[in-house]
């Protein structure tokens, strides 16, 4: 596999390119195919830096583009003690457990930012951000097995926004578009913003069951699954999605959080 990708402005303005046009002509989103697989946007994207990089896998092949979302992802083996081989695969960065957005009211800051390294010499650098949901190509690795036989490190990717290289933590990286699905299945990928509505008749809970105060309209930060794995609502039946709720206090610039479980017909995902 070839590595140290260097920018090239002729190359990214052409990917640019392909994307406006493509979005324009065909009006596709390019995050979200058929089951979870990348559109056929994201795929001729790919297809092109392979083309433009000249990109080769390691017996010198050009490189081939694939959809994974049978991969699990942000540094889990799909096989115990197996390092998960991601290069030449289409994915999508995304958030993965942020201090920033689940502690303080930052989450309404959308577009959410990730950071892009360089590295210098042992040392990982942060250069610059990529949005979460970003379309990417990875095309080369340097992780290792960490603690509970995850892997940690950094993906190199072509960034299909830009047509750019970048370098990401691998835990930021998953090979699904969630926020194409439906919520309930989204949770369990990742963060996601959705919107409080009263449908189902079922008041929001809290851990010990009571009624949770949540007014109309009110967004919810969906929890990603590192989060909502540690609780249990006690009310599976009716409410079983893990959200948090911020509300001002009597400070300026002072939010809490309360954790709620909600019905599913109560939340519309926003982002």
């Amino acid at each position: 596999m070839r590595t140290g990708i260097r920018p090239d402005r002729r190359k990214a303005c052409a990917l640019a390119l392909a994307l406006l046009l493509s979005v324009c002509l065909t009006g596709y989103a390019a995050d979200g195919g058929p089951a979870g697989e990348p559109s056929d946007i994201t795929v001729m994207l790919a297809e092109d830096a392979v083309r433009q990089y000249d990109l080769r896998d390691a017996a010198g092949m050009p490189l081939d583009p694939r959809g994974a979302p049978e991969m699990q992802g942000r540094g889990y083996p799909d096989t115990p003690g197996t390092e998960p081989d991601y290069r030449g695969v289409i994915g999508y960065a995304a958030l993965q457990s942020s201090w920033d957005v689940s502690r303080f009211r930052t989450f309404d800051m959308t577009p959410w930012q990730l950071p892009v390294y360089e590295q210098a010499g042992e040392e990982w650098k942060i250069t610059g951000s990529i949005q979460h949901k970003t379309p990417v190509l990875v095309t080369d690795q340097q992780i290792k097995e960490g603690k509970g036989y995850r892997y940690t490190g950094r993906l190199q990717v072509i960034r299909l926004d830009t047509g750019t290289p970048a370098w990401i933590d691998v835990t930021q990286f998953v090979t699904v578009p969630y926020w194409t699905l439906d919520l309930a299945d989204a949770v369990n990928y990742g963060y996601c913003v959705a919107v409080y509505r009263d449908k189902s008749g079922n008041d929001a809970v809290d851990r010990k069951g009571y009624r949770g105060s949540v007014k109309e309209g009110t967004r919810v930060l969906m929890c990603d699954p590192t989060f909502s794995l540690r609780y249990f609502s006690p009310d599976r039946g009716n409410n079983p999605l893990l959200g948090l709720v911020f509300r001002s206090g009597d400070d300026s610039g002072i939010y809490y959080r309360t954790m709620l479980f909600f019905n599913r017909e109560d939340l519309v995902m926003v982002y």
